[in-house]
């Protein structure tokens, strides 16, 4: 164990006095949480999502300024359960020394909530390649343990769960779709499950080969064509235009357009999904006690830049749904621009369920936020990709980047590689003006917060 066991002794006491609190103040009731986060899904997905807004939108806050700290499923799955930023936590690849085997699993969320009392689940995706502590391992702190097995996990037929150490196959019928499958088994958690109770739902829709449903198939055939001012825009100014300098034929254009629809036709069922959870958590009355969390782990460009996927510090890559339906919304929902941040999850569960972390946090509760109080708020927060796998597939060298109300300025490992985007003349970040003169010193400012956030350690939490 890296941490000593002190810490978690401490966390635990403090914590006995600090659910005492929110039991009284949630009516004698501790808060259930449910946290439903989707695979590679942009800002833009929850617009199909009938549910996800009528459900949970409509009852509590969406996020429109919500950012992934690192846009790659392992290492924002990592920060998400630690409240860590990737280069805190060591997971800065999917795969390899620095994937799951450099995460310390004993010291996350789920096992703070364990340690007081909740009973926990999860239902779907874990962390990439955690399989290797073996197919029958449950990671600490997980109570039920339904969880994707398979290489890649990302499937959507013939695939294994992990069922609580006992590996079952699913095959190819459409009653095997994985994200109905694992629906089911979210509902089965809820419906037994004993208050209080964590659940973390990670279905793997809209992630590629984003298979829809077979009810859905087609359902996007006539949407209308994608537009946004960086689709297959110019990027002479950008450091790695050599890799794609080339503009997107009308081959891969047509190719992108497909992926979009079959994403959005995807994230169907992942909908119905929420429409199930919300239904079920109102028959056993627990809706006035429980917090739902709508969110993914990545976003996806569709072309911009000349790119697709994930990794790079843009806007689409990084910017992702974040829906919060809390009990005590009583009118229509609210919408909240503050820069929210995957690592601070962590903080803001344990606050609402009275529960202190046993690791320092990168990451700040936003739960005042969510019943509209206004706090002091980071105005600037850090972006990083430190994986080194993506390179040899034209992919983003490692990075880290400081992202303000007015830049992006982004510093690449890689032959002194740098960008800086003015957001405020420049919004689809397309100029790089990080050679001009005329932003020397914003320049140098930026590169000395961006030094000074990156070396800060992490704060003791709550």
């Amino acid at each position: 164990m890296r941490r000593a066991a002190f810490v978690l002794i401490v966390a635990l006491a403090a914590a006995a006095g600090l659910a005492a609190r929110t039991q009284a103040a949630t009516g004698g009731h501790r808060l259930n949480v449910v946290f439903i986060v989707s695979d590679d899904e942009r800002v833009d997905g929850n617009a199909v999502m009938r549910d996800v807004q009528r459900l949970l939108a409509r009852h509590g806050v969406t996020f429109d300024n919500f950012r992934v700290t690192t846009s790659e499923c392992g290492p924002s799955r990592a920060s998400i359960l630690a409240g860590q930023y990737s280069h805190h936590t060591g997971v800065t690849d999917n795969f390899g020394p620095h994937g799951y085997p450099a995460f310390d699993a004993e010291g996350d969320l789920p096992v703070w909530l364990h340690h007081a009392g909740y009973e926990t689940a999860l239902v779907g995706k874990y962390l990439n390649d955690y399989s290797l502590d073996g197919h029958n391992v449950t990671p600490p702190g997980w109570d039920d343990w339904q969880a994707m097995d398979s290489v890649p996990l990302e499937k959507y037929y013939d695939y294994t769960l992990d069922e609580n150490g006992h590996l079952v196959h699913y095959g190819t019928k459409p009653a095997d779709y994985s994200t109905t499958v694992l629906a089911g088994k979210a509902i089965a958690f809820l419906r037994s499950a004993k208050k209080p109770f964590f659940l973390y739902f990670a279905p793997v829709a809209p992630h590629l080969p984003a298979v829809p449903a077979p009810e859905d198939v087609g359902r996007f055939d006539r949407l209308a064509p994608f537009a946004s001012p960086s689709v297959n825009a110019k990027v002479d100014g950008e450091p790695w235009t050599a890799w794609h300098a080339r503009a997107l034929t009308p081959a891969g254009l047509s190719y992108i357009a497909a992926v979009r629809r079959h994403q959005l036709e995807s994230l169907q069922a992942v909908d119905r999904a929420v429409g199930r959870i919300v239904a079920t958590l109102a028959r056993r009355r627990l809706l006035e006690h429980t917090v739902i969390f709508y969110t993914s782990d990545n976003g996806f460009l569709w072309g911009e830049h000349r790119l697709g996927g994930k990794l790079w510090p843009y806007e689409e890559s990084t910017r992702v749904p974040l829906v919060v339906r809390t009990p005590w919304t009583k009118a229509n929902g609210t919408v909240d621009r503050e820069p929210v941040l995957n690592i601070d999850f962590a903080s803001t569960i344990a606050q609402l369920t009275g529960v202190t972390p046993s690791i320092p946090q990168d990451g700040d509760s936003f739960a005042p936020l969510l019943r509209g109080r206004r706090i002091p708020w980071r105005k600037d927060y850090l972006v990083e990709y430190l994986g080194r796998n993506a390179l040899r597939q034209g992919g983003p060298p490692p990075y880290v980047a400081i992202h303000t109300p007015r830049y992006l300025y982004v510093q690449y490992r890689y032959h002194g590689w740098q960008e800086l985007y003015d957001l405020r003349k420049d919004p689809w970040e397309l100029d790089n003006v990080a050679a001009d003169p005329a932003y020397r010193r914003v320049l140098r400012s930026l590169r000395s917060r961006l030094r000074a956030l990156y070396a800060a350690p992490p704060h003791p939490g709550l």
